[in-house]
């Protein structure tokens, strides 16, 4: 089996697509098709998606992906707008289906001006492989999660978190504060509100309400939940895709002059219990920093989560991307160095845009 030749072609067969990750592991929502319609929608990247396939064709191996444009550079990144991305390859066939697809991205896209590829692995045995000597690695950030069979609620209610943790939970129900699940596109729109107030308010640029709303139209109600927190105005909310056995946090909307955390923590509890009702195993809390004392690590892992590594790297397709990829290296490192001693504020747009060079 090891030694069978491998081959990459685009998506063809959707189906086929979509059966090799229901059945794979480490596939994610963000691998799926459906994320693909609204990325399409919602952005002016071109789609490519690769299959790599053994010599009988079965496929052993999918890698999603997009063209995108930044700072004038191509790369074809795997999957932007995601917490997860990167290849999904079946174990048995790691090594020769990742150099098939190492070589057919050397050969095919150089000449069509895509510079390097960018993959987000948390896969540890899978990333080693794309590892190159003229490429960036970054260890940073990394995915929350609880699961649910090892942790279950009742567990967390009263084992994990701490007294004055879940007196603060009851006490936003005391206080005449009600959660609810979004219904209409005038709840996508209130949650939007929330969401752009939130990210204005830490500096960093808002998505458009084009994206939401693709989202809302392709994904509502099997694969997108909006958590809504009021009392007599809509104060903060949360916007969860959920897919088989996970439901996975992803955007937040908080009105500000609220308690931003303990309101935060209650949609984080909500969610918790909707997904042990429904069936679902894990709760993905979303990506962070992979400092443990980051304030965002501290909140999503007092909810007995447990944090997995991310590897993102950054793969030269060609000569043009080892002189870029070495340029990046020479930045971190200065940014490194001068980091704390700026503003927050500064901080967090510089940050934003470096991890997108």
């Amino acid at each position: 089996m090891e030694g069978m030749s491998m081959y990459v072609e685009e998506l063809k067969n959707a189906k086929e697509w979509e059966t090799f990750l229901e059945t794979s592991q480490g596939g994610t929502f963000y691998h799926s098709l459906k994320w693909k319609q609204v990325l399409q929608m919602s952005f002016p990247h071109h789609a490519l998606y690769l299959t790599i396939k053994d010599e009988n064709g079965t496929i052993v191996g999918i890698c999603p992906g997009f063209i995108v444009s930044l700072m004038h550079t191509k790369i074809y990144d795997s999957i932007p707008y995601s917490d997860y991305g990167g290849p999904v390859i079946s174990n048995q066939h790691i090594k020769h289906a990742s150099l098939a697809l190492q070589s057919f991205l050397q050969s095919s896209y150089p000449n069509k001006g895509i510079a390097y590829a960018k993959f987000c692995f948390t896969n540890d045995k899978l990333w080693r492989f794309f590892k190159s000597p003229s490429g960036c690695l970054e260890t940073t950030k990394g995915i929350v999660e609880i699961d649910l069979k090892a942790t279950p609620s009742e567990f967390i209610w009263n084992k994990i978190l701490s007294k004055n943790r879940r007196r603060k939970i009851r006490l936003i129900e005391r206080r005449g504060f009600q959660a609810q699940e979004a219904r209409t596109k005038s709840d996508l729109r209130d949650f939007y509100e929330l969401y752009y107030q939130n990210m204005k308010h830490v500096g960093a640029n808002p998505y458009p309400y084009k994206f939401m709303e693709n989202m809302w139209d392709i994904l509502y109600p099997r694969n997108l939940c909006i958590w809504l927190l009021e009392k007599n105005k809509r104060v903060a909310g949360k916007l969860l895709f959920k897919d088989r056995q996970k439901s996975y946090s992803v955007y937040a909307g908080l009105d500000r002059k609220q308690h931003m955390h303990e309101l935060l923590n209650y949609l984080y509890w909500k969610e918790i219990k909707k997904a042990e009702e429904e069936g679902r195993r894990y709760v993905s809390l979303g990506s962070t920093s992979s400092d443990p004392k980051s304030l965002y690590y501290l909140q999503k892992m007092r909810f007995g989560s447990s944090f997995y590594p991310q590897e993102i790297i950054w793969y030269p397709l060609g000569s043009t991307g080892r002189i870029l990829l070495k340029t990046r290296t020479k930045t971190v490192a200065v940014w490194k160095s001068i980091r704390n001693l700026l503003p927050i504020g500064l901080k967090r747009i510089l940050e934003s845009k470096l991890s997108k060079f």
